[in-house]
């Protein structure tokens, strides 16, 4: 008990160092309501705009990107008649990203597995 204690004693010490400094009051929206838009619409795509203003991106625009410039080389590589089981080794490295990427998306934004016949057109989705 006693360690349990002076643990929310801890705690407590920071929460009221917290508040003498100001604490939220420092925040620039305090006191102020909402805007309409926060609670109106799609709230997912609005906690996305917002995060994104904020400076933070998802994990899965991250892999978005990487899959994005892989796949560029690819078709690059294609292009330039490069040896056939390097790229379908490439392709299926990207692919397993692609399953990643489809595992933390929004639903809405999951993708197909990169073929060798289609990747030009499926580079231009990724796009």
């Amino acid at each position: 008990m006693g360690k349990e204690q002076g643990h929310v004693n801890w705690m407590d010490q920071i929460f009221k160092d917290y508040e003498k400094d100001g604490g939220l009051k420092n925040n620039p929206g305090f006191g102020k309501p909402l805007p309409e838009s926060v609670l109106s619409g799609n709230i997912y795509d609005n906690f996305l705009t917002k995060a994104k203003d904020a400076g933070y991106l998802p994990l899965w625009i991250k892999w978005q990107k990487e899959i994005r410039e892989e796949l560029s080389e690819v078709v690059r590589l294609k292009k330039m008649n490069g040896p056939e089981l390097e790229l379908i080794k490439r392709i299926d490295d990207i692919n397993e990203k692609v399953r990643t990427y489809n595992a933390i998306c929004p639903p809405k934004m999951q993708r197909r597995e990169i073929e060798l016949e289609s990747i030009e057109i499926q580079y231009g989705k990724w796009k």
